[in-house]
């Protein structure tokens, strides 16, 4: 059994691209009909949880760092469109260090659209067990 980490992490061929226009990055996602994430929400009418695309730009910043951050907070989240199965999902991001923890504005785009925008601060993993 996969955590639900896992199974998003595995949504991405994790080839992050970095932006020459923000100094940002993106990687691309494409959760598939029988994606975990879409189970119970809503049943019939798949539509891809919040929670889910909170979580893929986690992954999508512990890839591109190769570093695991845990979620600290969670700032100015809107959520525009909503995602359905089998679109892709491209997570942009840009991050502001601090002190050894990090901000990231994120936008999550499905065909060129916004379809999420929020601000999430993570310190690393190791740290919150001081």
């Amino acid at each position: 059994m996969h955590t639900l980490r896992e199974e998003i992490m595995a949504c991405t061929d994790g080839r992050v691209r970095a932006l020459e226009v923000d100094g940002g990055h993106e990687l691309v996602f494409r959760f598939g009909k029988g994606f975990t994430g879409f189970s119970g929400h809503f049943p019939d009418h798949p539509v891809l949880p919040a929670f889910v695309q909170l979580l893929a730009a986690q992954c999508a910043l512990q890839i591109h760092s190769a570093r695991n951050w845990n979620l600290r907070r969670v700032e100015r989240s809107k959520f525009l469109k909503i995602i359905l199965p089998d679109e892709p999902v491209t997570v942009r991001w840009q991050e502001q260090p601090q002190d050894g923890d990090v901000r990231c504005s994120f936008t999550l785009l499905v065909n060129d659209q916004k379809a999420a925008v929020f601000t999430l601060d993570f310190a690393v993993e190791d740290r919150c067990h001081a």
